[in-house]
């Protein structure tokens, strides 16, 4: 009885709630909308996740402030950084700055956004907009009450421009001024190994095998590791099975790991699956997608290659297992050679 209740009660909240923000945001329609309403309306759609109607919503409201609304233009570059348009982003957050005046809060929202976005565009590489991005965050430093999380960002371009011990002090002043930030345990990381914001490190996981073994990254250090996403439904999938057999059969003797990683739903087809075709490596059905999800995987099969480091190194999609018996071979050699600088 008390999860019914529990259960009518959220309904009842949900109701309520899209009640309270589907009139807000119907008011975007209204073409005698005033601009206070078409900008609640916007915000409500940012809300919601609606990034593209938003970004219409904060045009159509700036358009009655003859288009010289610094919320509008803050608030634009919010929706088209989470749509990775950062061109548009840099150019809206450059507009609201321009009119900002003393605004605090909007000039906060528009240099970080515009940090972000150069640190995008830059891939870690790109050192005029790294630097474009330092600077931008450092502008929102000077201002009063800026967030802690301004430090972080600005530590991880300062790691990325290789200047090591000043990001480090950026990031562990972040830690400081919040301990139970949101990026902690990456600051942590970062702190450890300033590599960590220039390379194309592989997220964490952590699994237990269909063979009843837990299995980390942080275990395989030292080992290249190859993971299969896969799925017994999926036909180049399982054409690809005898390769990488094949392919496990040639380097077991090395420094060298498979990991399945299996899409499947069906616990039993799957079990019988890998029996029958003697797929002898660690296996794994990711029933809740929690390493499809931190490694987005969108296509299979797709296969993608750590080095010893755990460096992401190589990712192809497709059938057949073209280029791997190479990628692999190279990421070995790599792995031997480190140790034997040692």
């Amino acid at each position: 009885m008390l999860t019914t209740q529990t259960g009518r009660l959220t309904t009842l909240l949900v109701l309520i709630s899209l009640a309270l923000v589907e009139p807000c945001i119907a008011v975007a329609q209204d073409s005698d909308a005033t601009y206070e309403e078409r900008l609640a309306s916007a915000k409500s759609l940012l809300r919601l996740n609606r990034y593209d109607e938003a970004v219409k919503g904060f045009r159509r409201a700036n358009e009655l402030r003859e288009k010289k609304s610094a919320e509008c233009y803050a608030l634009m570059s919010e929706a088209y950084l989470s749509l990775e348009a950062y061109k548009n982003v840099i150019a809206a957050a450059d507009k609201s700055i321009a009119l900002a005046g003393g605004d605090t809060q909007l000039l906060l929202t528009a240099y970080n956004n515009k940090g972000l976005a150069l640190m995008a565009q830059a891939n870690k590489k790109d050192q005029p907009k790294l630097e474009a991005a330092e600077a931008a965050f450092r502008e929102a430093l000077k201002l009063k009450n800026a967030p802690p999380v301004l430090r972080y960002n600005l530590g991880v371009v300062l790691m990325q421009l290789y200047r090591d011990e000043e990001g480090v002090a950026e990031v562990q002043q972040y830690m400081k001024l919040q301990p139970k930030g949101s990026y902690v345990g990456i600051a942590k990381k970062l702190v450890e190994n300033p590599r960590r914001a220039r390379e194309n490190f592989a997220p964490e996981f952590s699994f237990t095998s269909a063979d009843g073994e837990y299995i980390t990254l942080e275990d395989l250090k030292g080992k290249v590791v190859m993971l299969d996403f896969w799925g017994t439904w999926c036909p180049p999938c399982v054409a690809s099975v005898p390769e990488l057999r094949n392919l496990y059969r040639r380097y077991s003797k090395e420094q060298f790991v498979l990991i399945g990683i299996s899409s499947d739903f069906d616990e039993a087809k799957w079990r019988d699956f890998t029996g029958k075709n003697r797929m002898l490596w660690p296996q794994y059905r990711d029933t809740d997608r929690r390493i499809l999800e931190a490694f987005s995987i969108r296509a299979f099969p797709t296969y993608i290659i750590i080095d010893h480091e755990g460096i992401l190194r190589f990712q192809s999609t497709g059938f057949g297992a073209a280029n791997l018996d190479a990628a692999v071979k190279r990421q070995i050699r790599a792995a031997t050679q480190s140790v034997d600088a040692r």
